[in-house]
């Protein structure tokens, strides 16, 4: 198999270029030094795939490894260039990211790609999000606004609490961390092939 190769440049205090390579046994990573760390597939304990915009790096996506005993891998699709200026290297991602899917999906079938924030990040961005939603029903219902002269205020809000509840059970759906496998890993879970 010929070597997909991605890289990329992570921000203005990295030396240079860092160079991923997916070979037949291993994920290569090359640094501007020339030094090289071999992760072999089987080594690859879990994987993840998720939208994480940052500041201007609104279509920033992340690829996270995690080998055994080792540190986490993150690999992302901006390239630095300058201060405060990314390139948006999203074709040559997905072209990477689906290749090392694949190496994964041949040394371990059964493995799955993590899909969304992580299962701790979700609990408490949920816990947030519910705690959020009670406290402004709580101020649509207690607070006084001119709408309680009317005869049918009480209805309004309840009516405005009930509006809030598909656009917060939307966002829980989308946010909620989920399982796939690699050969069958959504388009999603990628950057969009126009970006």
């Amino acid at each position: 198999m010929e070597p997909v190769i991605y890289s990329r440049r992570a921000g203005r205090v990295s030396s240079g270029e860092r160079e991923w390579r997916v070979e037949d046994d291993a994920l290569v990573t090359r640094g501007a030094s020339g030094h090289e760390r071999r992760y072999r597939w089987k080594d690859i304990v879990s994987v993840r795939l998720c939208e994480e915009p940052a500041r201007g790096r609104p279509w920033r996506y992340v690829f996270e490894l995690q080998p055994k005993h080792q540190r986490r891998i993150e690999i992302d699709n901006a390239h630095f260039v300058a201060a405060d200026e990314y390139e948006n290297l999203s074709e040559s991602y997905t072209a990477f990211v689906r290749a090392a899917l694949a190496r994964l999906a041949i040394v371990n079938p059964k493995a799955r790609a993590l899909m969304g924030d992580t299962p701790k990040r979700y609990f408490f961005l949920l816990l947030a999000s519910l705690i959020g939603l009670a406290g402004l029903a709580i101020v649509l219902t207690t607070v006084r606004t001119p709408l309680d002269t009317l005869p049918f205020a009480n209805l309004v809000k309840f009516a405005i609490i009930l509006l809030m509840l598909p656009v917060f059970w939307r966002w829980v759906l989308r946010a909620m961390p989920r399982g796939v496998r690699l050969d069958a890993v959504p388009d999603e879970a990628l950057p969009p092939r126009n970006a």
